[in-house]
């Protein structure tokens, strides 16, 4: 039995009979969930990033689009002051990830139609390939944080975070790399016929919460 067989056979053992998997954070708005991305980057996801961004939406429910947030933002001196007075987030690095996303995805979106912003997102997640994340050029946001982005604007895909890596690690029985954890899931879910966004979360909520997974919207 290769890697992506063993792979395969644990998905369909431990996963065939989760729900379709939904999260607060998959039915707000593309700004929330931008900032919601970047703050989750190598960050306890419950403790730190959930209490700041429902903060946030509280705070400002009109701020629904990148464009009101980058309006936001600049604002602000600095971004680190925005995320000081807005997030409670004095991380200057982080600060400088967010609006270097925001500006990218602005851009993005443009070569794509829709009638809003959020259906244009979703047309750049599907068209857009893991690399792409090399060309964004945004100091702090790799392959994970740009993955992540793609499935929260409904991407049929995966991030390989250390949640991802170490499952499929555990699953082929060796050390896997970021880009080897995406590419066997990516080919095991397929096989499988199961939906890799829905197994991310599956993956992710019993490795980070160690609970079951919770229903996704389709």
């Amino acid at each position: 039995m290769n890697e992506v067989d063993r792979l395969v056979h644990i998905l369909r053992q431990q996963f065939a009979t989760a729900p379709p998997a939904s999260d607060w954070i998959w039915l707000q708005s593309p700004a929330v969930k931008v900032i919601d991305c970047v703050l989750s980057l190598n960050r306890s996801y419950d403790r730190v990033v959930l209490p700041r961004v429902k903060g946030f939406t509280c705070k400002h429910p009109d701020v629904q689009e990148l464009s009101q947030l980058h309006t936001l933002i600049t604002r602000y001196d600095t971004a680190l002051d925005f995320s000081r007075a807005e997030l409670d987030y004095k991380d200057q690095r982080r600060a400088g990830t967010l609006l270097g996303v925001v500006d990218y995805l602005l851009d993005a979106q443009h070569e794509h139609e829709g009638p809003t912003e959020a259906e244009r997102l979703e047309r750049w997640a599907a068209w857009a390939r893991p690399g792409d994340y090399l060309a964004i050029g945004v100091p702090g946001f790799g392959l994970a944080g740009f993955q992540y982005l793609r499935m929260l604007f409904g991407a049929q895909t995966t991030k390989p975070d250390v949640h991802i890596i170490r499952f499929v690690s555990e699953a082929v029985g060796r050390k896997v790399t970021d880009v080897q954890a995406l590419y066997l899931l990516e080919r095991a879910a397929k096989r499988s016929g199961l939906r890799i966004r829905e197994l991310d979360a599956a993956i992710w909520e019993r490795s980070a919460r160690g609970g079951k997974p919770t229903p996704l919207p389709a």
